[in-house]
């Protein structure tokens, strides 16, 4: 029994020394027809987006950016394109959301 739990212990703690189940990351790819030119990314029910994920270069169509989605909980992403137009994805489960595929007006995660 007590070899169990010493077990479980040195498991939760290999999780937390990782930063969660979303430590691995998470990959936005742009499938629209338009450049993305701001990628925001925040805890869900928080006010505000913080900071953008692009402010240094936009993400092309067809180009691909690996993002850390802190975890465990719920993770919100909003992209806003070249052309002023945005879409937001506000229920992103950071422990099984390996992907998220940026549509023409739309976002999906898988």
């Amino acid at each position: 029994m007590r070899l169990a739990a010493c077990a479980l212990l040195l498991a939760l703690a290999a999780c937390a020394g990782r930063g969660g189940c979303g430590a691995d990351g998470a990959v936005v790819e742009n499938a629209s027809a338009l450049a993305v030119e701001q990628l925001h990314l925040a805890p869900a029910g928080t006010e505000g987006w913080g900071t953008d994920l692009l402010a240094q270069a936009d993400l092309p169509s067809g180009g691909r950016l690996p993002i850390r989605l802190t975890g465990p909980g719920r993770q919100a992403l909003r992209v806003v394109w070249v052309n002023g137009r945005a879409a937001e994805m506000r229920d992103i489960d950071a422990c099984t959301t390996r992907r998220i595929t940026i549509l023409d007006g739309s976002l999906r995660g898988d």
